[in-house]
């Protein structure tokens, strides 16, 4: 099965989406994961009520593994508004091209992404579809993310970083200091749909090789947005510890990724005028709670490279990061700069603190409650003339 040709399969996306008459597109990247495409993304979106209004494009990136690029061709077969294409084997490194090619095979109004490992939660987009069609002035929507971890779940809500943004209306205005106001705050991509035709005319691409791609591509969209809507429930699921997910290979690869992403963010942070809103609201807090807590998982013999990576990184946005003011304990012990930290350094700490000292109480809390259990159950049995206690 080789490449797709780019022309021809623009043609037939652009007469499966008027001949069918669909108005969401859905741009799923994949690369050697399609038993999960199969068996979670895909069936939460053909289980919808809409699904047949819905454009699935299945975006491969190369997949290496047969299974996979066959179970893209299958689908793609078997439901008329389901398009596939096929970049040449061998993969991107990262979900961004296929991704960027998906944005050119849509010609609905509307689109949003969807993982292959995640999962469309009760016709959540198709009701973002139907905000933004309520409401002509917004060019994206949001709903809120919930993520599982080994079967536990926890909602990720956006009102309470994006709510301050809101006027009178319920709108929220999107400023040119709205990214500083919501403290350069990203929300997944895979909780948003926006409209088709304005994004194509902001000309905007997510970085291809890089790690965290979707993260800038979601700064970039808020940015050049006057309006967006939020609407408060869950409207897909994110599923964590997915074995082969990049963020959770935590290796040099991964870090080099993460260099090649943050090169291009300050390009676009300086032309935007906002690099040094960037630095006093988000650079140090991201830096020490995902980088360092990354680098706390890379294996040692990786460890001196890693340091080497981390400190281009911090390069990117510092002249010299031994020289900067650090304001976290962490950042002042990885660049080896002591100082007193500042109250908003010692928050992380503070709250790892609590988080610990919150589960040893649970713990606590389950010996007390088994012990207690267990006795009234010898009480029982020596009350109905069981076990009898020694005299």
């Amino acid at each position: 099965m080789g490449a797709s040709d780019l022309r021809t399969v623009t043609a037939e996306a652009r007469d499966a989406a008027r001949n069918h008459r669909l108005r969401l597109a859905v741009i799923i990247p994949v690369f050697n994961n399609g038993e999960l495409l199969r068996t979670r993304a895909f069936p939460s979106l053909v289980n919808s009520a809409y699904f047949a209004q819905m454009h699935i494009l299945l975006i491969d990136d190369g997949s290496t593994y047969t299974a996979t690029r066959e179970a893209v061709a299958e689908l793609a077969a078997a439901h008329p508004n389901v398009t596939a294409f096929f970049h040449a084997e061998g993969g991107s490194g990262s979900a961004s091209r296929p991704r960027n090619t998906g944005v050119e095979l849509a010609f609905t109004d509307y689109l949003t992404y969807l993982d292959p490992d995640d999962e469309m939660l009760d016709d959540g987009y198709w009701k973002l579809v139907e905000d933004l069609e309520a409401e002509p002035r917004a060019q994206f929507a949001l709903g809120d993310e919930i993520t599982d971890r080994n079967g536990q779940q926890r909602l990720l809500p956006n009102r309470p970083h994006y709510g301050k943004l809101a006027d009178a209306e319920g709108l929220i205005r999107l400023s040119k200091n709205a990214l500083r106001r919501t403290g350069f705050r990203p929300t997944s991509i895979e909780a948003m749909v926006v409209r088709t035709q304005w994004l194509k005319e902001q000309k905007l691409r997510q970085v291809e090789g890089a790690a965290g791609q979707d993260t800038l591509f979601f700064l970039q969209v808020l940015q050049a947005a006057e309006v967006c809507l939020l609407r408060d429930e869950p409207v897909y699921i994110y599923y964590a510890d997915v074995a082969g997910s990049m963020v959770n290979a935590v290796g040099p690869g991964y870090f080099h990724k993460c260099l090649t992403l943050e090169k291009a963010q300050v390009k676009w942070l300086q032309q935007e005028g906002l690099l040094e809103d960037y630095l006093e609201t988000r650079f140090e807090k991201f830096f020490v709670t995902w980088y360092l807590r990354q680098f706390s998982r890379v294996q040692p013999e990786h460890r001196q490279e890693v340091r080497s990576l981390l400190w281009e990184i911090a390069c990117c946005y510092l002249s010299d990061p031994r020289a900067h003011r650090w304001q976290y304990p962490q950042s002042m012990w990885f660049f080896r700069k002591p100082g007193l930290p500042s109250l908003e350094g010692l928050r992380p700490w503070a709250a790892q603190a609590k988080l610990r000292g919150s589960a040893a109480a649970g713990q606590a809390r389950q010996l007390t409650e088994g012990a207690l259990t267990r006795a009234e159950r010898l009480a029982a049995r020596i009350r109905s003339g069981g076990d009898q206690p020694e005299r």
